[in-house]
């Protein structure tokens, strides 16, 4: 589980990140407002306080861990065509590298079906799609490719291996995240979309 780094961070923030770690660690619908409010010593008044009960808790850490990607594919000028490929690539790397305990906690909601992991999964769908139709204007895309399936398969390349990130350690002698193993994941993304969906 993360812990929270000595800094004069918020109440708010120190509850948002540590529920981050627990639910990453142990899931959702397992981890308690109670067992939140113990890892930040706190009360679970306090929580209850800052987001009315543990539904308004996930989904503020679903505001920020998708915050967390947002921020970084906001922070470049956009890259157009295929390029757009490339940069969305190295910016995910950036944050997956930055945040593992993002990453942990992406792949334990994405299968365990909450209101706020439904609505944390149409968030990130909608978001691809508008991705993919850019490059359909663009002119990147093959013009026969299904635009909601062309969606999807970013998104299972992209996302679903976060959900099985322990099994995959086995797979690839060591961690999902190291850097050499997400080097290779990204760059076998980016050879499989290149020469399959793209022109």
């Amino acid at each position: 589980m993360r812990s929270v780094p000595p800094t004069a961070i918020s109440a708010r923030e120190k509850i948002i990140d540590s529920a981050l770690g627990l639910f990453a660690e142990r899931g959702i619908e397992a981890s308690s407002l109670r067992q939140v409010a113990k890892i930040c010593d706190v009360s679970p008044a306090l929580v209850v306080h800052h987001f009315g009960g543990k539904e308004g808790l996930v989904e503020a850490v679903d505001d920020w861990a998708l915050r967390k990607f947002g921020d970084a594919y906001a922070s470049d000028e956009q890259a157009e065509g295929t390029e757009l490929l490339r940069q969305r690539a190295a910016q995910t790397t950036r944050v997956m590298r930055e945040h593992p305990a993002v990453c942990a906690y992406i792949g334990r909601a994405l299968i365990e079906r909450t209101p706020g992991t439904v609505r944390f999964f149409r968030v990130l769908i909608e978001g691809g799609r508008r991705e993919i139709d850019s490059l359909a204007t663009a002119g990147a895309l093959r013009e026969d490719a299904d635009r909601t399936w062309v969606t999807l398969q970013h998104f299972f390349l992209i996302w679903a291996p976060l959900s099985f990130m322990p099994l995959l350690g086995d797979v690839l002698d060591g961690p999902l995240l190291d850097e050499s193993n997400l080097d290779r994941w990204v760059n076998a993304n980016i050879e499989l979309l290149e020469k399959g969906i793209y022109r």
